[in-house]
């Protein structure tokens, strides 16, 4: 696996060179690098929105370990988010603690089961904002507010919540 994995990789890294060669590095540049790392940066954003920054600012997601992390509980901790038209783009990327609840589920069945899960989650289902636009501009503020104050967990306990980082 790892020799396909590698032979892949170097087929790929000459494809770029021979593109580089003929095409210059500029556009290059212009037609892969940067696609590709608006891409990176979208996903990780996405990721990193599904597992931090509730949209109630008071609201701190709890991290557990050890004894007190299970599957359940790890996966309830996640947050379902409104990417506005993003949402069917990446099949139904909003649905994400079903996702957690049930990783096998094909995502053209996620809509569907989020919302069987709500009914039974009750008032444990954090209903996600939804997006006042095509683009998803309201995430802007919990991503903010995120990136500002969660930095680092204790390293002690078993429900630790993120906290800013002290100097």
């Amino acid at each position: 696996m790892v020799l396909t994995s590698d032979a892949f990789m170097l087929g790929m890294l000459s494809v770029l060179a021979a593109c580089t060669a003929k095409l210059g590095v500029a556009a290059i540049f212009n037609l892969y690098v940067m696609p590709y790392w608006m891409f990176v940066v979208w996903l990780d954003v996405v990721t990193y929105l599904h597992h931090h920054g509730s949209e109630d600012p008071n609201e701190k997601l709890p991290w557990y370990r050890g004894e007190e992390w299970s599957y359940l509980r790890g996966g309830l901790t996640t947050l379902d988010r409104d990417y506005g038209i993003f949402n069917k783009i990446h099949h139904n990327i909003e649905t994400h603690v079903v996702h957690h609840l049930f990783p096998q589920m094909p995502h053209y069945h996620l809509v569907e089961a989020t919302e069987a899960v709500k009914k039974v989650m009750g008032p444990y289902y954090r209903e996600p904002q939804k997006s006042p636009g095509p683009i998803p501009f309201h995430l802007l503020e919990p991503l903010k507010r995120s990136l500002e104050s969660d930095h680092v967990v204790a390293d002690t306990g078993n429900i630790v919540y993120y906290q800013k980082a002290t100097s």
